[in-house]
C-alpha cells in the first residue's frame, strides 16, 4: 500500500511539473485532478478548481469558477469512451487567451463503466473563424467553441452574450442595446412575437451592474384599465420616493401596442407632471408612432415612449445564427445538470434550420427542449427532432391548397360567348341554325352576337 502511494506520488509530481495544462474529470463531471499549468492558464488556484462539477455549457452565469469549470468539461462522448484524440477546443480563463486543443482519454474502470476522462492541453495556431461558414457545415464542437468566444467577447453581467448570433442584424441589436444602458432614456423595443423582447428589457435594465439598478415594475398593458394602471404607477411612485434612489425606477411596458385608450390617456397624464421621474421601457410588435399615425395610439404618448427604438429582427432575417441558437439552447438544457449533449448531427441541424420558426425565439427554444429530453446518445439525431417538429415538415410537403375565387358574372360571359362561338362554328355563320342548336330566338343569337363581339 505505501509502495502505491509513493507512485501515485511520483506520478502527481511528474505531472504537475509540465507545462502542459492537464487535469482529470469524474463520472460526475467533478474536476478531481489539476496541475499548476492549467490553474495558472485559468487564472485561479488549484484549491479553487478542485471540486468544481463542469456542465458541457458555454454560457455565462457570472459565476467565475463556474463559468471556468463549465469550459473544461469534455464533450459528453468522452464519458462513454467514443471520442478521438484533439477533437475538442478550450478557451481559457481571460479574453485574450487563444484557445488549446484538448486530447481526452478515457479512463475504463474494472467493470468497464468510464470512471473519468484525463485531458491534455496544447497550443493552436489557428481557431475557427466566422470565415465561408454555411449553415450546418459546422461540428458541434465548432458551434460550442464559438459559444464560448462569443461569451467571452460579450461578457458583462447584464448577460449581453445571451444574444447569440454573428449577423449583422443582430451585431446591430447588441450596439444599440449597449447604447440604451449607458443613456437611462425611454426605450421602445419592436419585434415579433417570441423575439425576446421582455428579456432585452430586462437587460437594459439591469445595466452593468443589476444589483445597483433601481426597482422595475413590469406592466401587462392587455391587462390594464385607466385605474388599475393609475393605481399601480402611484403606489410604485411613493415606493420608489420613499427608497431614495441612486438609480431610476423603471415601468416595463408589455404589449404597450395593445393598452387601451383610457390607460393610454392616464399614462400620459403622469408625463405631464413634473416630478414624474420614471424611466420606462415598452415592448412592442410595431413602432407605437406607425400605430399613432393610424389613429391607434396618442400620438404624444406614442413620441414620449420612444425616445429609442430597437428593433429585433425575426429569425428569417438571420438565419445564419440558426446554428448557434439550437446549440446554446442545447447547452441551456446541459446547464440543468442532468442528461449532458454534445451538439446535433449535420442531418439534424439542417432539419431543424429548414423550417421557417413562426414563433420565432421562443419556439426554438422551446422545440430543442424537447428535442434534447428525446435525445438517447450524446448526439441529437433527426430521430430525435420533437414531434412538431415532424408534423411542420410533414406540411411543408403537402402545402394547403387554396381556393380560386371564381367571378360568376365574368365566368358566365365567357360560357355563353364559348357557346355561342361553337354553334356558329357548326351552323356555318347560319344565324338560323345556330339558334336551333342552342335552342334560343334567331335575334337573340344577333343580338348576342354583337354584343360579344363575334360578327
Amino acid at each position: 500500500m505505501a509502495r502505491e502511494r509513493a507512485i501515485a506520488n511520483q506520478l502527481a509530481k511528474l505531472i504537475g511539473a509540465s507545462n502542459l495544462p492537464i487535469y482529470a474529470v469524474d463520472d460526475r463531471r467533478r474536476i478531481v485532478f489539476c496541475n499548476t499549468a492549467c490553474a495558472d492558464w485559468l487564472g485561479v488556484t488549484v484549491e479553487e478548481l478542485i471540486g468544481q462539477r463542469c456542465d458541457y455549457d458555454s454560457a455565462d452565469s457570472g459565476d467565475r469558477l463556474a463559468d471556468l469549470a463549465a469550459k473544461l468539461c469534455p464533450p459528453p462522448e468522452a464519458f462513454l469512451g467514443q471520442l478521438p484524440a484533439g477533437r475538442m477546443q478550450i478557451v481559457g480563463g481571460s479574453d485574450n487567451t487563444p484557445p488549446r486543443s484538448a486530447e481526452c482519454i478515457s479512463l475504463p474502470g474494472a467493470g468497464g463503466e468510464h470512471v473519468g476522462v484525463l485531458v491534455v492541453l496544447q497550443e493552436v495556431k489557428d481557431s475557427p473563424t466566422a470565415d465561408n461558414r454555411l449553415v450546418g457545415a459546422e461540428s458541434a464542437e465548432q458551434l460550442h467553441l464559438r459559444l464560448q468566444q462569443l461569451a467571452c467577447e460579450q461578457r458583462m453581467p447584464y448577460r449581453l452574450e445571451r444574444l447569440v448570433g454573428e449577423s449583422l442584424a443582430i451585431q446591430l441589436v447588441r450596439e444599440r442595446v449597449r447604447i440604451a444602458i449607458e443613456l437611462p432614456t425611454n426605450v421602445q423595443i419592436v419585434g415579433p412575437v417570441g423575439s425576446g423582447r421582455e428579456r432585452i428589457g430586462r437587460t437594459i435594465h439591469g445595466g452593468k451592474r443589476p444589483n445597483q439598478a433601481g426597482p422595475l415594475m413590469p406592466l401587462a398593458c392587455p391587462l390594464l384599465d385607466g385605474e388599475l394602471l393609475q393605481a399601480t404607477v402611484v403606489a410604485f411612485l411613493h415606493r420608489a420616493t420613499a427608497a431614495d434612489l441612486t438609480h431610476p425606477a423603471t415601468l416595463l411596458l408589455l404589449n404597450a401596442d395593445q393598452l387601451n385608450a383610457e390607460a393610454q390617456a392616464e399614462l400620459l397624464a403622469f408625463f405631464r407632471v413634473p416630478t414624474f421621474a420614471l424611466r420606462t421601457i415598452a415592448t412592442t410588435r410595431r413602432p407605437l408612432v406607425e400605430l399613432a399615425e393610424e389613429g391607434e395610439f396618442l400620438r404624444e404618448l406614442a413620441y414620449r415612449l420612444s425616445t429609442m427604438t430597437i428593433e429585433l429582427p425575426s429569425l428569417k432575417e438571420r438565419r445564419e445564427d440558426l446554428p448557434l441558437l439550437c446549440q446554446r439552447f442545447l447547452e441551456d438544457f446541459n446547464a440543468r445538470g442532468e442528461k449532458q449533449l454534445s451538439g446535433f448531427t449535420p442531418a439534424a441541424l439542417d432539419h431543424l434550420c429548414s423550417l421557417p420558426w413562426s414563433g420565432d425565439v421562443g419556439e426554438l427554444a422551446e422545440v430543442v427542449r424537447e428535442t434534447c429530453e428525446n435525445a438517447d446518445g450524446p448526439v441529437v439525431t433527426e430521430a430525435d427532432l420533437a414531434r412538431r417538429v415532424k408534423l411542420v415538415t410533414s406540411a411543408m410537403k403537402h402545402p394547403t391548397q387554396t381556393n380560386e375565387t371564381i367571378k360568376l358574372d365574368k365566368f358566365l360571359l365567357d360560357v355563353e360567348k364559348e357557346l355561342l362561338q361553337r354553334a356558329l362554328r357548326s351552323a356555318k355563320g347560319n344565324k338560323a341554325e345556330a339558334a336551333r342548336l342552342l335552342g334560343i330566338s334567331r335575334a337573340r343569337v344577333i343580338r348576342r352576337a354583337s354584343q360579344l363581339g363575334l360578327e
